[in-house]
Formats: structure tokens, sequence, C-alpha cells
């Protein structure tokens, strides 16, 4: 599932907060235990948001100290009947701990950056549902420090070992950066700088289930294409330099071929939208993230659409016809055979 975060110690931004949920992002973190932030003011304005979202059904993954687990909290959570709470214990996990939680009626989110065999042995003898257990990794604010693709793996494995349904949760870094570093919040961290969809995509190979945006912001527009691409394979590109006298190729969907090419991803339908001859212009070099339409000089396959992965030359049989702008750029390698593909125009048009 997709996730965002909100920080109690900010002021909430409720527009941000429904467009994320209407999107579809319906797991929210936050925390009470993150030191710089006043403990009243944090209990506060958590239930300050779980009023403004009653009307919905979310799931919330709470941060806690052990020592801040009380019968009042509890009582608060109650009040809500459409939420789903899970408490995430982030050190000092102990059997106990995990049972007072799930004798209380949540879930237990345990850290699964740091996980041991030992505490999931011990589980595994007295919970009776382990589906009510949930693991989360850790995100990390300073630079080289977020964790290896390989042990996120590993600690991954060793969850799945005991519970190959479990939800293993982790971060991804927002647009947005969050204080005091404003340099990300991932939990791996060679995701820190990559587009949202290359650090999920990153996150689901080393077996992560579910991801949250760790910065308190993410890009509309972003948070759009990045559900999209996950949980529909549709991936929306923006262009720049579109040529708009073909506006119906751009403007329709597209699937990506299912004997996709190396060098190229190649439109499946493309060919069934034209309408008029495609004469040849800006037959230049075909560079990354070029959108290309075959011309009329080459035959049956004028309005073959295009979108290009690598440094191909120039040909007088093919247009470009558009760009992919450089944020997007990263999408292109993310897309696979039968993936679904559609462009927005964000620029000028050719002159």
């Amino acid at each position: 599932m997709a996730g965002f975060s909100i920080y109690l110690g900010e002021q909430f931004d409720k527009s941000y907060i429904k467009h994320m949920v209407e999107l579809g992002y319906n797991h929210i973190f936050t925390s009470v235990q993150i030191p710089e932030e006043d403990e009243q003011v944090k209990y506060q304005r958590l239930t300050e948001l779980l009023d403004y979202l009653d009307q919905y059904e979310i799931q919330f993954i709470i941060d806690i100290n052990p020592n801040l687990l009380k019968p009042k909290l509890f009582q608060i959570l109650h009040n809500y009947t459409n939420a789903c709470f899970i408490i995430r214990i982030d050190h000092s996990t102990s059997v106990s701990t995990v049972n007072s939680i799930l004798n209380a009626g949540f879930k237990c989110c345990l850290n699964a950056s740091i996980v041991t065999p030992s505490l999931l042995t011990q589980l595994k003898q007295v919970v009776t549902d382990f589906s009510n257990i949930i693991y989360c990794h850790n995100y990390y604010p300073r630079p080289d420090t977020g964790l290896s693709e390989a042990a996120v793996t590993h600690q991954n494995k060793l969850i799945l070992d005991f519970n190959p349904e479990a939800h293993i949760y982790a971060f991804i870094p927002g647009s947005q950066k969050r204080g005091p570093l404003f340099k990300g919040l991932p939990s791996i961290e060679t995701s820190r700088y990559l587009h949202p969809v290359e650090s999920v995509t990153k996150l689901f190979n080393c077996l992560v289930t579910d991801y949250i945006i760790g910065d308190p912001y993410l890009d509309e527009t972003i948070a759009q294409q990045l559900y999209q691409a996950i949980y529909h394979r549709h991936f929306i590109l923006q262009l720049d330099n579109y040529d708009t006298t073909i506006q119906t190729t751009l403007q329709q969907k597209h699937t990506v071929r299912i004997d996709n090419p190396e060098f190229v991803i190649r439109s499946q339908e493309a060919r069934q939208y034209i309408d008029t001859t495609i004469t040849p212009t800006n037959t230049v070099e075909r560079l990354p993230g070029h959108i290309t339409l075959d011309n009329t000089l080459n035959g049956r396959y004028e309005g073959e659409l295009q979108i290009i992965k690598a440094i191909l030359p120039k040909h007088p049989h093919i247009n470009v016809i558009a760009k992919v702008i450089a944020t997007d750029l990263p999408l292109i390698y993310c897309m696979q055979p039968e993936d679904s593909f559609s462009f927005i125009n964000h620029a000028k048009e050719m002159e």
C-alpha cells in the first residue's frame, strides 16, 4: 500500500492531505517521539488529524516510545472507529510490549531494520495471529547513513521466513525535505536522490511490500505519477517541445509492446491512431527521452510511436515530435512490457 507522513509538530496542510488520500494514499505515518517537537502540541494535533480524517478509512502508523504506551493514548485511539491503528515501536521492543499493543486491540509494527531472529522466534510462540504484526524500516535523515539494498533484502528475507504474508514498509524521500538536515528521509541510501518511482521500484526489488513518503510533502503531479506507475503500471510522462500537429496520437493511452526491444519503447496501438499523412519533419538525431513518430516514408510503419532509451542516429523516415522532460526521464527505464503510458504537455509548442 501507499502512504505519506504527517508530522505533529507542524501545521497541517489539509488540502494536501485530502489530495493524497483521494489519490489512494490511505496509510499515514506519524510520530509522537520526535525530540524537537512539543509533546502537548503533538497530542493535540494527533486528535485534530484524527478528527479531520474520521470520514476516511485510513491506516495510521504511529511511531512511539514504549514509555508512552498508556491507557490514555489507547482511549483516544478507540474513539475513531473508521481508522486502523498500527503502533510502531522503534526500539526497546519486547514480547510484553507487543502483547500490550495487541491486547489493546491494535496492530503492532516492529522496526524491520533491527528486528532479530530471537525476537521473531519468541513472538511466533506467543502471538496467535501473526497478521497483526507489521514491519517498517527506519528512515535516515543524515546522508550516507541509509541502509544498503543488501541489508534491507537480508532483513526482509528474515521476516518473510517467519511470516510469508508479512507487510513490510520502507520510506522514500519527498519533494519538500524535512529539517533539520533537509536531505530527504529514505530507508535505502541509494534512493536518496532518485525519482520516487525509481525509489519504490528499488524497495520492491528488496522485498519491501509497501512504501511511505518520509518527507512532509510530495509534489502532486509526482504523487499521481507514482501511484499510477506502482499500482496500475501506468506511466504518465510530461513532455517538452510538443508538436501540436499530431495531438491525436499524443493524447491517447498507449501500451508497451510485449516484445519490446532494448533501445526504444514501442507503442502497441499508435499506428491505429493515425488519421492523416505524416510528412517528414524534424528528422534529427534521436536522444534518450525523445518521442518519435514514423513518417510516410516508412510505409506500413507510418504512425509508429517510440520512446527513445539510447542515442540513435537520425533517420529520414522518423520524426522527433516531443521530448520527455528531464525529471521524468528515469521513468522510461522503469517501464516493462504491457505497461501503459500517456503524455501530458507542460511545455511550449515546437517552432
